[in-house]
């Protein structure tokens, strides 16, 4: 796995490169957290096995606080219209 570090304000463009096709969200996108020194920084894996890691000035306490403060930004981005969470399902992955 390959990982890509990206500040927080590209994180929305990376989703829609990495993490979505045909205008939906892949079913096989994972939202993580990767341990750092002094907590955790989000990070999701989306096609080609591409880990994309958010920097963030201070990480979090916790994997669970890391994977809400990405899931906060990618639901701004969705209610904002520039994103679709719905899910591509992968009957549809596989027509595409």
């Amino acid at each position: 796995m390959s990982d890509l570090h990206t500040p927080c304000r590209f994180i929305v463009k990376h989703w829609q490169l990495l993490a979505m096709q045909d205008g939906y969200t892949l079913h096989t996108t994972v939202i993580e957290a990767v341990p750092v020194e002094g907590g955790f920084l989000p990070a999701f894996v989306g096609k080609r096995d591409t880990r994309v890691v958010v920097q963030m000035a201070t990480p979090l306490p916790t994997q669970q606080a890391a994977r809400n403060s990405l899931r906060d930004v990618l639901w701004g981005a969705h209610v904002a219209g520039r994103i679709n969470l719905n899910p591509l399902t992968a009957t549809e992955e596989q027509a595409a």
